[in-house]
């Protein structure tokens, strides 16, 4: 599995799925699937999806995000919708499963919106998506911008980054900027204080050897593959939260951190956390302070 994963983050997306051709393990499908849909073979995606429908629902959360996310970029958003009621008319697995779910029409209404607004929408109606008090909306009009001459936009988006309420739609804005390298001056609120930043010297997010030393050591600590889905994901929108600010403490603390947590999110909560810490060699007042801080920015999320 760790090999997988490591010819992925290699782009070595032939060789996984040569390597996983024949194969019905879970995890070796899931590395087949997202081999295909970076070489945006969605439609092969799909079909492994299909042929290995039951035992890929072992890691309902890793399924779910998979096959609704490629029906949408293949533009099938009823059949999304229909899978999706299978999906919820299966038994109960889990809280993390449930929260998955339920956001799930979420993510296809953006999805289909965003479709339609790529195709259709002119410069001033993206516009009035950005200057919106629906944060679907601006996600809708940034998701656009990208694919216009960003410049043009640059002045609202600016806005964004200083007085939109919400810290996700700021650093995600100035995310947009660094993927377009634009080598400007700006101003950003970040978690209330305003600082300067130049896009073009900033690196993404989910780029530091921390943040990618974190997800190694969640995939081969936790065991489990749906808390390491779940783990992964808040992981992602807690840096998102604190982006450009770097992550500063150590990637084995964020490990076990997010692995209190996400097994609190799975209402199966680590009965000793004391026993945990001193297995795992952690300090556990300093564990406990961090798994804090990190909910209550989830909080906010």
């Amino acid at each position: 599995m760790d090999s997988l994963k490591s010819l992925l983050d290699q782009k070595n997306y032939e060789l996984v799925l040569k390597l996983t051709e024949g194969s019905e393990a879970p995890n070796d499908l899931f590395y087949r699937i997202s081999a295909f849909i970076y070489l945006g073979k969605y439609e092969d995606a799909l079909y492994v999806i299909q042929d290995h429908q039951k035992i890929l629902e072992g890691n309902l959360v890793s399924l779910v995000n998979a096959h609704i996310n490629l029906l949408c970029v293949l533009g099938r958003f009823e059949q999304a919708r229909t899978v999706l009621d299978y999906y919820n008319n299966l038994p109960y697995q889990s809280q993390v499963v449930e929260e998955t779910l339920r956001k799930m029409p979420e993510v296809i209404e953006l999805e289909e919106k965003k479709q339609t607004t790529l195709k259709f929408y002119d410069n001033e109606q993206i516009e009035k998506y950005l200057k919106s008090d629906k944060d679907e909306d601006v996600l809708i009009g940034l998701d656009t911008v990208r694919n216009r001459d960003i410049f043009t936009f640059l002045p609202i988006i600016q806005e964004v980054m200083v007085k939109h309420p919400r810290q996700m739609i700021r650093s995600y804005s100035l995310m947009l900027l660094v993927q377009k390298e634009v080598d400007r001056e700006l101003k950003m609120n970040s978690n209330g204080e305003i600082i300067d930043v130049n896009p073009k010297h900033l690196n993404p997010p989910f780029t530091s050897v921390i943040f990618n030393d974190t997800i190694r050591l969640i995939d081969s600590e936790y065991k489990d593959p749906t808390l390491s889905q779940s783990a992964t994901q808040l992981f992602s929108e807690y840096e998102m939260y604190l982006y450009p600010r770097s992550l500063k403490d150590t990637a084995k603390n964020y490990a076990g951190a997010f692995y209190i947590i996400t097994r609190k999110y799975a209402n199966s909560p680590i009965p000793d956390v004391k026993q945990y810490c001193d297995a795992m060699e952690l300090d556990e007042n300093h564990i406990l302070e961090l798994v804090k801080e990190i909910e209550d920015i989830l909080a906010k999320v």
